[in-house]
């Protein structure tokens, strides 16, 4: 199915073995470890000046008490992880950078999409800073999760968009995420 539905694979990647997969289904949704609370506690930094106004208010997260979504993966995307794990893809305008089995987590933890969308998990970006994010808050709906976009610098519910129902959907529409936001 994969094969027919991007007109452009630029980067494909090796499919993911059976084994790869079962470990992502065990280990991308886990309670963060100390390390990598840590990890993230050392990166924070006050973002304002110390004369600007807001300094003072400027209060870091506590990334211990992230919860990354407790849902099982859509059977389309781990068959798509099949066809190809990770890589970059193009269907009209709209490009794809879908992140591999091993870099699922580690995108998930550096963009801090516990801290600013809880309950959804971002698959990959397009090359614009933007993000294809599946919406987990709620069930399924026929073995899918709605699909939403946000730029990388402000992502929250508010401001994203949902781009389509389904992973299947969001791979075969042309239209760019900045032309979606727009």
């Amino acid at each position: 199915m994969w094969s027919s539905v991007f007109e452009m694979p630029y980067l494909m990647r090796e499919g993911a073995t059976e084994e790869e997969l079962e470990r992502l289904a065990k280990t991308w949704n886990e309670k963060l470890s100390p390390q990598e609370i840590a990890e993230i506690t050392e990166r924070q930094r006050n973002p304002f000046p110390a004369n600007h106004p807001l300094h003072t208010q400027y209060k870091p997260f506590d990334p211990s008490l992230w919860n990354l979504p407790q849902k099982k993966l859509p059977d389309s995307y781990l068959d798509f992880l099949r066809y190809s794990n990770g890589g970059e893809f193009q269907t009209g305008e709209r490009y794809f950078q879908f992140f591999g089995t091993k870099q699922l987590r580690e995108y998930n933890l550096a963009y801090e999409f516990p801290e600013y969308m809880a309950g959804s998990v971002s698959i990959g970006m397009d090359g614009c800073g933007n993000h294809y994010i599946m919406d987990m808050r709620e069930d399924m709906n026929g073995d899918e999760y709605p699909i939403l976009t946000a730029h990388s610098g402000n992502l929250d519910y508010e401001d994203c968009k949902q781009v389509a129902r389904s992973f299947p959907e969001l791979c075969r529409g042309t239209t760019s995420m900045d032309e979606e936001l727009d």
